[in-house]
């Protein structure tokens, strides 16, 4: 199997492809029915061939870089702020117990680190495209913007905003061309509830540190706009796969209001 622009490869010509953000890691908590289902997606539908035709191969091929970019940034934010933490700041976040805080963050570490693999999993059936360097600099572009804050406070609230983002682009895979029983489709549609759940943990985060709602409704457009930018650099490929950006866009904005 060939196209334009892209390698030729094989199941058994499987790579990896270049990490965009920190190392490869396993996660350090196993808790939870999400996670153990997303155990049982990597260790089964994930170790066999997840069936792709050639237009949605090419496509995918496009979408990983940039999916997988999101959840190793992810990883890295949460890795360092446990460490942050857990070494002489805990105490700048008032009102909140200081373990349970510090097991929040870990959680949703090791819930990253879960996607990021199951998502390696499915980018190695792939052919590797000849712009994915590309694709992977201006999606580190874009996440590396987010720590461009005065405070932690702020750059959690960006972290909220972000999750609810990708909560309804996850939703949006489950809901696309490959039908809701594709072993991709469930695969985005519990990284979905992982999602949805981290919204909470950063939104929550994110006060406690001292943010407010006005720093929440200031941030959202910037979040939005920088995304979707990002993303409508492979937009014939969301489109390839039944995902209207342009929709998505306007259904965030309009929970915004």
């Amino acid at each position: 199997m060939s196209y334009a622009g892209m390698r030729s490869m094989g199941k058994s010509e499987n790579i990896s492809l270049k990490r965009c953000f920190g190392k490869r890691a396993a996660p350090r908590m196993q808790q939870g029915k999400n996670a153990h289902r997303l155990l049982i997606w990597t260790e089964q539908l994930g170790q066999s061939v997840i069936p792709f035709n050639d237009a949605q191969t090419e496509s995918m091929a496009n979408l990983l870089p940039l999916l997988l970019c999101g959840e190793q940034s992810a990883q890295l934010v949460f890795n360092q702020e446990i460490a942050r933490l857990s070494a002489n700041s805990i105490n700048q976040v008032t009102g909140a117990n200081s373990h349970q805080l510090v097991l929040s963050l870990m959680e949703v570490e090791s819930d990253e680190c879960r996607h990021d693999i199951a998502l390696q999993s499915v980018a190695e059936q792939l052919p590797e495209i000849d712009s994915v360097r590309k694709v992977q600099r201006l999606a580190k572009r874009f996440y590396s913007s987010l720590s461009r804050v005065d405070d932690y406070s702020q750059h959690f609230v960006r972290i909220a905003i972000l999750d609810t983002c990708v909560t309804q682009i996850m939703q949006a895979f489950e809901q696309s061309h490959l039908g809701i029983n594709h072993p991709f489709s469930q695969l985005c549609g519990l990284i979905k509830k992982d999602e949805a759940k981290h919204v909470y943990i950063s939104r929550h985060h994110a006060i406690e540190l001292g943010a407010s709602h006005a720093d929440f409704h200031q941030q959202q457009a910037f979040i939005t706009q920088n995304l979707f930018q990002l993303l409508t650099s492979q937009g014939s490929a969301f489109e390839h796969m039944g995902i209207c950006l342009d929709s998505l866009q306007q259904k965030l904005e309009e929970k915004w209001q």
